[in-house]
């Protein structure tokens, strides 16, 4: 019996050879950096240009709508700004109407934004009143603060507080800022406080 060819192909010798001719076309097509989208025929690439240049063209806005909708998104953003700050601005305001002429507006302004930061903080309510006002009252010794601020401090919460500072404001002559010692200075001071805190605990 007659023996084979040794140069005879076999099937499996012409799959391997098509298959490396394949991952030969395919590896050249992707390295082709002339043909950017190599899996995209001629005519499919023309579309896909001419569909992204039109989507760009919608995507362009004239300078009235720029200016429109940054005007909107401005007027959302100060609302929020408004809504998150108001409860201080509320409480900075009661203290400009109670004790207008008597306190300068950026001490009333400072011992505000205090009030709400410690209002609802858990500290002692004497801790409290010294961290509103301490900050305009450097000069004072804290001892000297607490012992001003101790009888505001215990007084009962609702009617009685109230009362207790309305007290004090009017046992304080009226006069210049300037014009008051530092004790009458800071006894204002700590009742503005226990008012703003007040204020606050309602807010």
């Amino acid at each position: 019996m007659a023996n084979s060819s040794p140069t005879s192909s076999s099937p499996n010798g012409d799959m391997d050879n098509t298959e490396s001719a394949i991952k030969a076309a395919l590896l050249q097509s992707v390295l082709d950096t002339e043909q950017s989208t190599p899996w995209l025929a001629p005519e499919s690439t023309d579309e896909y240009d001419t569909q992204t240049a039109a989507a760009g063209e919608m995507l362009e806005f004239s300078d009235e709508e720029v200016a429109e909708g940054w005007q909107t998104v401005s007027a959302q953003l100060n609302q929020l700004w408004e809504g998150q700050s108001s409860p201080s601005v509320g409480v900075v305001a009661l203290l400009q109407k109670k004790f207008a002429g008597r306190m300068p507006s950026d001490l009333l302004a400072m011992i505000g934004e205090k009030a709400q930061q410690v209002a609802h903080s858990g500290q002692p309510m004497l801790d409290q009143l010294i961290t509103c006002v301490q900050d305009g009252f450097e000069n004072m010794a804290a001892a000297d603060l607490q012992v001003m601020a101790r009888p505001m401090a215990f007084a009962m919460r609702g009617s009685s507080a109230d009362e207790f500072v309305e007290a004090t404001v009017q046992s304080i002559r009226k006069a210049d800022w300037a014009v008051l010692s530092p004790i009458e200075q800071a006894r204002l001071s700590l009742a503005a406080a226990r008012y703003a805190i007040s204020q606050s605990d309602e807010a």
